[in-house]
């Protein structure tokens, strides 16, 4: 991790976000924008994404700025770090969480919680969204389902989720609350 010169985390507005549930995958958080806060589950808590763990209420922001994500604690004289694939999310607690940025193909980025910890709204992982998910079973898809025998691209268009199969399949368009089967992937799209 480095260092960069820090900024003052300022309240937004709540940014667009849906759960996607992927049949032998899992339960995910989308959301877009260009920066969360992170937080502890508490019933005062306001932090867009919200760890079921001994967290602060507020424990800082991930900001994207290009490519690139960066975390800033909530105290003001913290510096912002650069994260990287695979970076650890530095916040006192029991919960530790990474950062994963599988693809080169794409700028989305996954927030994972070791074992016992979990997110708010019990799903497995956060998607910090840009533009694509990549779904399947391969090491380079944001959403790793190991027994599926497919790849799906995700795309958000318009404040709209589309899928396809893989490269050359064509987009269908992903209703919210209906089960939608891309080949040996199974998912379900719906407002969180």
């Amino acid at each position: 991790m480095s260092a960069i010169k820090s900024q003052s985390i300022n309240p937004q507005t709540p940014v667009p976000r849906w759960r996607l549930w992927v049949d032998g995958c899992g339960g995910y958080l989308l959301m877009t924008g260009e920066q969360w806060s992170v937080g502890g589950l508490s019933s005062r808590s306001k932090a867009d994404i919200c760890v079921q763990a001994d967290w602060p209420r507020l424990a800082g922001q991930i900001s994207r700025r290009g490519s690139d994500y960066f975390w800033q604690g909530h105290s003001a004289e913290t510096q912002t770090i650069l994260l990287g694939d695979g970076a650890q999310i530095p916040v006192q607690g029991s919960a530790l969480m990474k950062l994963g940025k599988p693809s080169q193909l794409s700028d989305t980025a996954v927030l994972a919680l070791n074992g016992h910890h979990r997110f708010d709204q019990h799903v497995d992982g956060v998607v910090l969204v840009r533009e694509t998910i990549l779904v399947g079973p391969g090491s380079d898809c944001h959403l790793r389902c190991r027994d599926a025998s497919d790849r799906a691209i995700l795309q958000l268009k318009d404040n709209q989720w589309y899928a396809k199969a893989g490269l050359a399949g064509e987009f269908q368009k992903l209703e919210l609350g209906c089960r939608v089967v891309i080949q040996s992937l199974a998912m379900t799209l719906e407002l969180a």
